[in-house]
């Protein structure tokens, strides 16, 4: 009698571990998060960004792998990339609800792509803003290039950033600029 108790401990304790074992398993491997990033849209009389929901792993660089699905550019073929291919994601950290974003000197450097002016420049830093701050944790968006908020890359001034609003300060949501295509 006690032996058929000792085995039923066993088996229920055994049980209860291989499930939990599947479970963590199961839960590891299909972590995936929507997130909501946000690519610009150009008609005859307005550009502005809409949203684009994409899946994606979920991990502890969650923040950095979002800007990354932000620059690959968007699925919709209807939609524009606002952010350089070729650019790199250095870091993301956040601090106080802030999310300071460091990128590659590529994001201004790179001209070919995606020409630098005033309506490309406020749909490329509020893409990157929008999209972060979908995310009830981060209020604010500070961006930086190669760890540097001021001084020079290959001769531009890197808080002028594509030369019209620049990043001299911290960047909060704006809503003004997202519609639905």
């Amino acid at each position: 009698m006690k032996k058929n108790k000792i085995n039923i401990k066993k088996f229920l304790i055994i049980s209860i571990i291989s499930m939990l074992a599947i479970f963590l398993m199961i839960s590891l491997t299909s972590c995936t998060r929507k997130v909501s990033l946000y690519f610009a849209v150009s008609t005859d009389t307005d550009f502005y960004l809409t949203e684009e929901i994409r899946e994606i792993p979920v991990s502890k660089e969650l923040y950095k792998n979002v800007v990354e699905e932000l620059i690959k550019g968007p699925e919709n073929d209807q939609l524009y990339r606002t952010i350089p291919s070729n650019v790199k994601v250095n870091s993301v950290k956040i601090s106080d609800s802030t999310a300071t974003v460091d990128f590659s000197k590529e994001i201004i450097t790179n001209f070919e792509e995606i020409p630098h002016s005033s309506t490309t420049e406020v749909l490329a830093i509020f893409s990157i803003v929008n999209t972060l701050t979908e995310f009830e944790e981060i209020k604010k968006v500070k961006i930086t290039i190669e760890g540097k908020d001021s001084g020079q890359v290959d001769g531009l001034y890197i808080e002028d950033f594509w030369g019209h609003i620049g990043i001299y300060e911290e960047f909060t949501r704006d809503e003004t600029i997202i519609k639905n295509s």
